[in-house]
C-alpha cells in the first residue's frame, strides 16, 4: 500500500500562502477545521454502524489551523505560562511512537487570537480557563526540557487543530430534523444547521521550546557558591514523532490506506520539509531574565550544552546569538538560536542547552543546596490485571519532578514488574535532583508511575500491522471480524494508574533527615523510597 505524498512546489506554494495571517484578534472558529468548510478535520458520522468509523477522526488526527488541506503550515511562536504539565496515558497508538508529554499554556494576552472557540468550550478550560495545549511525544522531547507549573514558555511550531477531539453539539437537518454535524450525515439534498465543532487548537509539535524558571539558583563560576539564577531548558529538533510527520497526518482516501500507509519508521518530518526551504531554518529567539536582586552587579550567562538533537544524520549544534539588554527595569539577556545560520557550511541539526542567567556579584542571598535522591519504590500491587483474549506486558514507568524539574526513571526493574510481582517487592530506580532553594523556599516532589497495557505494544507501527498480529490474514476477510475484536480489547487494556506522590518541605530542614522517605501513592499501588540531603558547596 503506497501512501502518495506531493512534497514539491504546489506544497511549498501551500506553505507559505497563509503565512502572512497566522493569528487574529480573537479566538478562531473551531467549525473552520471541518473539512466542508475547507479545513483539514472529518469528523465521524453521528450514526456509527462499524468500528471504522471511528476512524475518520483519525484521518488526520492534526491538521494545520491555517490552509488545514496541506499537512505543512507555517511554525508560529508563542508565549505563555504553564499551568499544567504531565504525561498523556491515552493517546492512540497507530498515530504515535510513544505517548506525549502534555503542557497546558496560558497564553500571554496579546496571543489569545491562538486560540479557538473550542478552547473557550467549557469542558475544555483548565481551571476554569482557556489553554493552548502543548504536545511532544516523550520519546522525541527529553524529561529535562518539560516545563513546570507557573514556568514561563517560548515555542516554534505547529499550529494545528485536534481532529480526534471534536466535541460536538450536534445540529439537526433542515429538512428532516435529523441529528447532524455534517450534510454527510442526511438524507440527500438535506443540509445540516447549528452544528457546533469543538475542536481545540494546539501546538503540536512544537520545533523549539525555551522553559525560562525563575525562583532557583545556580553556580555561576567555577568554585563560586549558589547565587539566584534564571534557568532556561532550550530545545530545537526536527523530530516531532508521528504528529510531525508528514505520511501519518496526511489524509487518506481509503480504509486501505488508513490502515496500513507505510508511515513507519518515520521518514518525513515536517519541520523539514518542503525540500530547501526548511521551516527548521527559522532562528528561534527569547529573553533570560535577570533574577531580581537588589544591587546585583556583574551579569553573566553560563551555558551548559547538551547533546545535540540529530535524527538521522551527524549532529550539527546551532550557534547562540546573546544581546545583553541591561537598561530598564527588566534587565535581562536576549538570546538566538541561529538555526537559519550555517556551521562550517553545514546546516545546524538542533540545539540544546540548559542557560543560567544571574549576577556574579550581589548582596547576600543565601541559597541552600539540596540533593533530593529517589532510590525507587516498593510495589504494593503490580496492577497487572489479566484481559481475556490479549497478553498484558510487564512493566511499569515513572517520571517525576522536584520544583519542577523532570526526570523519567530509569533502571530496568521497573521494566520487569509483572503479574508474578510479589507485594513488597523493592525495585530499584535512580534519580538524583539538585537544587538551590532560596531560603525559607520550599522542596516540592511530585511523582506519577503507572502499570504498562497491551496499548504500549501498538505504538509506532501501522494498524494492519496490529490486525496481523490478532489473527488477520489479509487474504481471508473472513478474518477480519476476530482480529478487530481482539484490536478494540487491546486498546481498551489501557495503562493501568498507579497512583501519584506530591510532598512539600518547606524551611527551615527542606525535609533534610538522615533517614530514607516512604511514602505511599495516592492508590496505594507503590510506596516511594527517596532521600533528602543538604550539600555544603
Amino acid at each position: 500500500m503506497v501512501l502518495s505524498l506531493s512534497l514539491g512546489a504546489v506544497l511549498f506554494a501551500a506553505l507559505f500562502a497563509g503565512s502572512a495571517a497566522l493569528a487574529s484578534s480573537g479566538p478562531v472558529d473551531s467549525n473552520s477545521a471541518l473539512f466542508t468548510n475547507g479545513g483539514g478535520c472529518f469528523p465521524p458520522p453521528v450514526t456509527q454502524t462499524s468500528p471504522f468509523d471511528q476512524l475518520r477522526a483519525l484521518n488526520p488526527e492534526w491538521a494545520p489551523v491555517v490552509n488545514g488541506r496541506s499537512v505543512l503550515s507555517q511554525p508560529v511562536l508563542v508565549h505563555g505560562t504553564a499551568v499544567g504539565s504531565q504525561v498523556s496515558r491515552v493517546d492512540f497508538p497507530s498515530t504515535h511512537v510513544t505517548f506525549d508529554q502534555n503542557t497546558d499554556l496560558a497564553l500571554d494576552a496579546a496571543e489569545a487570537g491562538f486560540l479557538a472557540t473550542g478552547n473557550l468550550y467549557a469542558p475544555n478550560l483548565v481551571g476554569g480557563k482557556p489553554v493552548l495545549e502543548v504536545e511532544w511525544e516523550t520519546g522525541s522531547y527529553p524529561a529535562w526540557a518539560w516545563a513546570g507549573v507557573d514556568d514561563r514558555m517560548v515555542l516554534l511550531g505547529r499550529w494545528i487543530f485536534d481532529c480526534g477531539h471534536p466535541d460536538p453539539i450536534l445540529g439537526h437537518g433542515n429538512l428532516s430534523g435529523l441529528p447532524c454535524l455534517t450534510a454527510f450525515d442526511l438524507p440527500t439534498g438535506d443540509s445540516c444547521v447549528g452544528a457546533i465543532l469543538n475542536y481545540r487548537s494546539e501546538m503540536h509539535p512544537p520545533q523549539a521550546v525555551a522553559v525560562i524558571r525563575s525562583g532557583g539558583g545556580a553556580v555561576l563560576d567555577d568554585g563560586g557558591r549558589g547565587v539566584p539564577a534564571t534557568r532556561a531548558d532550550v530545545y530545537v529538533s526536527s523530530d516531532g514523532g508521528a504528529a510531525g510527520d508528514a505520511c501519518v497526518v496526511t489524509h487518506k482516501t481509503t480504509l486501505e490506506g488508513i490502515l496500513g500507509a507505510p508511515c513507519f519508521p518515520l521518514a518525513l518530518p515536517l519541520a523539514l520539509l518542503p525540500p530547501n526551504a526548511t521551516p527548521l531554518k527559522t532562528n528561534f529567539t527569547f529573553d533570560v531574565p535577570l533574577p531580581a536582586v537588589s544591587g546585583g552587579r556583574n551579569p553573566v550567562l553560563r551555558i551548559m550544552q547538551r547533546p545535540t538533537p540529530s535524527p538521522g544524520t551527524p549532529p550539527v549544534p546551532a550557534h547562540l546569538q546573546v544581546t545583553p539588554q541591561l537598561d530598564g527595569p527588566t534587565p535581562h539577556f536576549e538570546v538566538s538560536v541561529q538555526m537559519a545560520q550555517t556551521v562550517d557550511g553545514q546546516l545546524p541539526t538542533g540545539f540544546a542547552a540548559t542557560i543560567f542567567a544571574g549576577w556574579l556579584q550581589a548582596p547576600a542571598s543565601p541559597m541552600v543546596h539540596l540533593r533530593l535522591t529517589v532510590d525507587g519504590l516498593i510495589v504494593n500491587n503490580p496492577l497487572k490485571p489479566a484481559v481475556p483474549g490479549v497478553a498484558i506486558p510487564p512493566g511499569w514507568k515513572m517520571e517525576a519532578n522536584v520544583n519542577g524539574l523532570w526526570q523519567q526513571a530509569g533502571g530496568s526493574g521497573l521494566g520487569q514488574i509483572d503479574a508474578s510481582t510479589p507485594a513488597g517487592l523493592f525495585v530499584p530506580s535512580t534519580a538524583v535532583f539538585e537544587q538551590y532553594v532560596p531560603l525559607g523556599g520550599t522542596l516540592h516532589l511530585e511523582a506519577n508511575a503507572a502499570s504498562r497495557g497491551c496499548i504500549d505494544t501498538m505504538f509506532g507501527q501501522r494498524l494492519l500491522d496490529d490486525l496481523i498480529r490478532f489473527g488477520f490474514d489479509p487474504t481471508n476477510p473472513a478474518t477480519l471480524p476476530g482480529a478487530l475484536q481482539t484490536g478494540l480489547i487491546c486498546v481498551g487494556a489501557a495503562e493501568v494508574d498507579a497512583g501519584a506522590v506530591d510532598a512539600v518541605f518547606g524551611a527551615p530542614r527542606y525535609g533534610v533527615s538522615p533517614s530514607v522517605y516512604h511514602v505511599p501513592s495516592s492508590t496505594g499501588a507503590y510506596t516511594l523510597v527517596f532521600r533528602i540531603e543538604r550539600v555544603d558547596d
